[in-house]
């Protein structure tokens, strides 16, 4: 809560209230489900920084749960000396909102659950927040930890970024592991997730915009997990391959976005790409102007085209230095076979062209 969103600055406001409406999807969803508790694995607040406004409306989303609402604090709002959750506005929270931030098991009123908590108390770390609780199996209860950082999956964490060890939940003697960080839904080997942020935060980012239902039936049960989806806008993401052909292309973008929903909260971003011809900027001025005139929330044009011009340019540039290139550019007279078409021909100039675009990326 408290996104700055700057990489939509336009709408960023509008950004910023859609994730208290999706808060309100959670609370909701937990009511109707009547849950036993709401779990919130950290990162509640953008940073300690937020405003006290933010934090009455956070309040007063709370509030409306019927069941306790435990709350952990994360790496963005970690629990230092000028955490948000030390402000006044925050301890008059409500009497159901509670906090993890003690390392004794925290009973779950009506069951016969305890939550763990490994609440943060800084920005980066390079320990297990779990490790506390390995080999302590001293309640005999269903045991439900709550952490926040990443898991050791390769090519996915940082060395300081928490490290989560991947059988954390065994050396614990978990049931489930609630875990929070990771903005998409990702379950891993079935007792430990990652419910994932509530509202989606920026494009191209897969499994937000959900909450998760765990049932714990007891004590070493398989928990049943039950993706929610919460959020309440839509991120949509396209390309656009001008090699292809620019008008052809456009009308294929505005075909693909004509199933959008409900336009006044869809953010579209059109990514181009390829080689473009001395026609493009028009058609993709008059593709932009037609998106904003159709009511979406937010569009965005990236261009990471490159000009026919400047892309035949480098490709003779290269070829003065391979004879190679220089035979496929059909700059050497008689180099090519004499049985290449004209398309094949078209097909390896295509091919270098791409290869040079490859390059300059």
């Amino acid at each position: 809560m408290g996104l700055r969103a700057q990489h939509v600055a336009s709408v960023a406001k509008e950004v910023r209230r859609a994730r208290l409406d999706a808060a309100r999807n959670v609370i909701r969803v937990a009511n109707s489900q009547r849950v036993d508790a709401v779990v919130l694995a950290g990162d509640i607040f953008e940073d300690n920084l937020v405003d006290d406004l933010l934090v009455r409306e956070v309040m007063t989303v709370l509030e409306a749960s019927r069941a306790p609402v435990f709350v952990l604090p994360g790496n963005h709002d970690a629990l230092t000396p000028e955490a948000v959750y030390h402000r006044a506005s925050w301890k008059q929270r409500p009497a159901q909102v509670h906090m993890l931030d003690g390392e004794a098991p925290v009973p779950v009123p009506g069951t016969s659950a305890v939550l763990l908590a490994a609440p943060l108390r800084q920005k980066k770390g390079m320990k297990d927040p779990t490790a506390p609780w390995w080999g302590r199996q001293d309640v005999d209860a269903i045991r439900v930890g709550v952490a926040h950082g990443s898991l050791r999956i390769a090519g996915r964490h940082a060395p300081d970024d928490f490290p989560i060890a991947l059988d954390a939940v065994a050396r614990a003697g978990l049931d489930y592991l609630a875990l929070g960080h990771w903005h998409g839904q990702y379950i891993h080997e079935g007792r430990a997730a990652y419910a994932g942020a509530h509202e989606t935060t920026k494009f191209g980012e897969e499994g937000s915009g959900q909450a998760l239902l765990v049932e714990l039936a007891s004590r070493g049960a398989m928990p049943r997990l039950t993706p929610v989806s919460t959020g309440t806008l839509s991120w949509r993401a396209v390309e656009l391959d001008l090699g292809q052909g620019a008008e052809s292309e456009a009308k294929r973008v505005l075909g693909e976005l004509r199933d959008s929903a409900e336009r006044a909260k869809t953010l579209v971003r059109v990514r181009t790409t390829g080689v473009a011809s001395e026609d493009a900027d028009a058609v993709v001025k008059g593709l932009e102007d037609d998106l904003l005139g159709k009511g979406f929330l937010h569009v965005r044009v990236e261009r990471h085209d490159k000009a026919k011009a400047e892309v035949e340019g480098r490709l003779a540039e290269i070829a003065r230095g391979s004879s190679l290139v220089a035979a496929l550019l059909g700059e050497q007279s008689g180099a090519l076979e004499p049985g290449v078409s004209e398309a094949g021909r078209l097909a390896a100039r295509r091919l270098l062209s791409e290869l040079v675009m490859e390059a300059w990326r």
